[in-house]
């Protein structure tokens, strides 16, 4: 088969989601809690997030859920189930932390250039929210890479279900089994599979290689590796 498109997930594959995302969560935890250190350090530890230290656990389910779901527990604790006028203000909180630390794996660039240049449309399907990965990706100068954004919230639901791939495989005009879908979690690789699209694992983020086996169709150590893959000089990635 031969691959007309590529949708990306953001975090960890994209961006580093430790340098990107562990301050911003050290400082929404705090003013989530009022400044109580042990609170925030509970809240974080129910998220699968040391406070302390400032880093997210290996499979902290943060690295692959919605905001919404990350959310339940911290309103739980703080009684206030429900109230999505307070997830509101996690997401302003750690989105506005995350601009100053957003970052970009080094290869990511050079090659959406090259994917450009050979004329294969490129979407992002994120379980972050679409307001934050369109002005990630524009800070970043990346944006204009992309004809597709999605978001858990941008009505097509949220990865490991396929609503977002099959929108993009939709917006684009291409079938689902000539996209290659690039992640670096189980929740990209089941939702490229629900989509019937190619699987491509990228071992930067959530997995190890050895973690991807069986669950995608090709599996990477860095992005930059996506260009050989892709055999660009073709235009095309045959399987």
């Amino acid at each position: 088969m031969t691959i007309k498109a590529i949708v990306f997930d953001r975090d960890g594959t994209l961006t580093d989601l430790n340098r990107t995302w562990a301050p911003a969560y050290k400082y929404m935890l705090s003013n989530l809690a009022d400044g109580d250190e042990a609170l925030a350090h509970e809240m974080g530890e129910a998220a699968g997030y040391d406070f302390h230290a400032g880093a997210f656990h290996p499979h902290s389910p943060i690295r692959v859920t919605t905001l919404v779901e990350q959310s339940k527990p911290w309103l739980k604790m703080l009684g206030r189930e429900g109230d999505m006028e307070l997830v509101s203000q996690i997401e302003r909180w750690t989105v506005e932390k995350a601009a100053e630390t957003i970052t970009a794996f080094p290869d990511v660039k050079e090659v959406l250039e090259r994917i450009n240049q050979a004329g294969l449309p490129i979407g992002l399907a994120t379980n972050g929210s679409e307001e934050s990965a369109i002005s990630q990706l524009k800070q970043l100068g990346l944006a204009d890479y992309f004809c597709f954004i999605a978001g858990f919230d941008s009505g097509f639901g949220a990865k490991p279900e396929a609503g977002q791939l099959l929108a993009f495989a939709d917006r684009v005009g291409v079938e689902p089994k000539h996209i290659a879908m690039v992640g670096d979690s189980l929740h990209d690789m089941h939702a490229a599979h629900k989509a019937g699209m190619v699987r491509v694992g990228v071992a930067t983020g959530v997995l190890s290689a050895e973690e991807f086996e069986g669950h995608s169709d090709v599996t990477l150590s860095t992005l930059a590796g996506l260009k050989q893959v892709l055999g660009l000089r073709d235009m095309a990635l045959n399987l």
